[in-house]
């Protein structure tokens, strides 16, 4: 919570992001699903935040909420025990796997997509990976990560696939760290696809989110707390170059063993 906190005093002093802005992604698994993703936070710098959910807004709709003891204040939502747990968020690209001619998985690549920007008055279109955030509770999803992290020494050295089993109350997810893989230039190629955590959980734990969603009330137009822009100025994002994986993963022996039974 100390970089939430500290990340305030930055977000009031900005004038904000210029360029193309998009919606953030956000990952989600359904009942089943599998995904692959590489995570670009580090476990170190995973925002751990303690959070209100699904709470009824002014407008009968349900929002997420920054508990506001995250910011040594009084908290209204904890005054009228409103459930309240912690949650992890973290950057991660998705990723899908990579086949030879015969079927084998040979390696995985970024799953992209495109977006339009303006250029001498021209619109251009140009691809971006999917980049966005994993926001999961403590127990049923990081522990699984965690233990990854301490085995490995890191998150951002092999993609994780992740399948989630169950729905509702009774959901679980199992998480394979798969074979290691250099990402050449991570720290530089996702750059301006990362969304802004920081100044996002800033957003939804203020007192004006809380006044114009709870109440209604609204001194100025903000940006919609649902997203984070991302500006994207360049169009330096190219194809990787992936390394094959020369073995069956521990994951894909047990989706076999799952898909038998």
């Amino acid at each position: 919570m100390s970089a939430v906190k500290e990340s305030l005093e930055r977000t009031q002093r900005s004038s904000g992001p210029k360029g193309n802005y998009v919606e953030t992604n956000w990952f989600y698994w359904k009942a089943g699903e599998t995904k692959a993703i590489r995570f670009l936070t580090d476990a170190d710098n995973i925002l751990v935040v303690p959070v209100h959910e699904n709470v009824p807004t002014h407008d009968g709709k349900t929002k997420t909420f920054v508990c506001r003891k995250a910011f040594d204040a009084s908290c209204e939502l904890c005054d009228n025990k409103v459930y309240r747990r912690d949650v992890g968020y973290a950057a991660a690209v998705l990723r899908e796997e990579v086949r030879d001619e015969s079927g084998k998985v040979t390696g995985y690549r970024d799953v992209t997509d495109t977006y339009e920007t303006e250029e001498d008055g021209k619109t251009v279109t140009k691809r971006k990976p999917y980049v966005g955030i994993v926001s999961q509770g403590m127990r049923n999803f990081w522990n699984q990560i965690a233990v990854i992290s301490e085995k490995y020494g890191d998150l951002r050295g092999r993609e994780i696939e992740i399948i989630r089993q169950g729905a509702g109350t009774d959901t679980t997810y199992m998480a394979f760290a798969l074979d290691p893989k250099p990402i050449e230039n991570i720290d530089t190629r996702y750059s301006k696809f990362l969304p802004d955590i920081e100044g996002f959980l800033n957003r939804i734990g203020s007192v004006e989110y809380y006044d114009a969603q709870l109440r209604g009330v609204v001194k100025e137009k903000p940006q919609e707390a649902g997203t984070a822009s991302v500006s994207y100025e360049d169009d330096d994002y190219a194809e990787e170059e992936y390394v094959a994986l020369e073995e069956e993963t521990v994951a894909d022996r047990l989706r076999k063993k799952l898909a038998d039974n």
